[in-house]
């Protein structure tokens, strides 16, 4: 099957083009979604995400430049990273930072005290910060499996693992909270 006449009939509204062209690709664009997405299945639809990618180019096909590419493949793995990415970053934003994540604290004053300080002084925090250092130190994730999890080099995770409490511990000692050993 020639990618560029299966482009010309896609732009035509065949939709044997389309079948064509899953039938071609499904596997290539999963394997980009699963990539960057493998952590987060829980709560993303995979296929989800793969059939919007189909249908993204279906939507847009009469947009499709048929002139420069002639091959689908850069094209359909260019969508399948943006959307996959997007979907992440929802999840991401929606972190939640309650008890769940934060773990079992003592019900006394002080612990309850000390995780409203804590959640107060995460939430200022860049949600990639967050990611990182909730997976870290309260989900008890090697370095290792962040990275893969989040699709980051290992040096770059240890360098955001390193600001990130370089940043939450300035931020406590702003707010007045100076932890003593």
């Amino acid at each position: 099957m020639d990618d560029m006449e299966t482009m010309e009939r896609l732009r035509k509204r065949e939709q044997k083009a389309l079948e064509e062209i899953i039938k071609k690709y499904n596997q290539y664009v999963s394997i980009i979604v699963y990539k960057i997405l493998c952590g987060y299945s829980a709560e993303i639809d995979m296929q989800g995400v793969v059939n919007e990618i189909f249908f993204r180019l279906w939507e847009n096909a009469d947009k499709l430049d048929i002139q420069n590419y002639t091959d689908l493949k850069p094209y359909l793995g260019a969508i399948a990273r943006n959307t996959a990415i997007n979907e992440k970053n929802k999840i991401v934003q929606n972190l939640p930072l309650d008890e769940h994540i934060l773990g079992e604290m003592n019900d006394s004053f002080s612990e309850i005290e000390k995780k409203q300080i804590l959640q107060s002084a995460m939430a200022q925090l860049s949600k990639k910060d967050q990611v990182i250092l909730l997976k870290f130190y309260f989900q008890g994730k090697k370095i290792k499996e962040i990275a893969k999890e989040e699709n980051m080099p290992l040096s770059t995770v240890k360098i955001n693992l390193k600001r990130s409490r370089s940043k939450l511990k300035k931020i406590l000692e702003e707010e007045g909270f100076i932890y003593e050993d």
